[in-house]
């Protein structure tokens, strides 16, 4: 059996609390919310095909919907994240341009 993983968002650095807001470029969140959606479609696609080669997999039910539960908990914290990522960048550009 083929298996993937899903990357850890422990790669993206935490904002430091003592700093202020600083008006974000828009070429950075044009490239920021291109970047998210774009890792946020890779995960969908790579949770599509775990899934799928998990639910055709013959081995042992119970080690199945083991696999499929560790799969889908992996899939649903990373999903989290980036959709965390995305309101954050949301707030940064209504920040940007207040008058939308």
């Amino acid at each position: 059996m083929h298996s993937t993983s899903v990357p850890n968002e422990r790669d993206t650095p935490a904002p430091l609390a003592h700093m202020p807001p600083v008006p974000a470029d828009p070429e950075y969140l044009v490239l920021a919310w291109e970047g998210t959606l774009s890792a946020l479609t890779t995960l969908e696609l790579r949770h599509e095909v775990e899934r799928d080669c998990l639910e055709e997999w013959s081995g042992p039910v119970e080690v199945k919907q083991g696999l499929l539960a560790e799969c889908e908990r992996t899939y649903q914290q990373a999903r989290a994240a980036h959709l965390q990522r995305l309101a954050e960048l949301q707030r940064e550009v209504r920040a940007a341009c207040p008058t939308h």
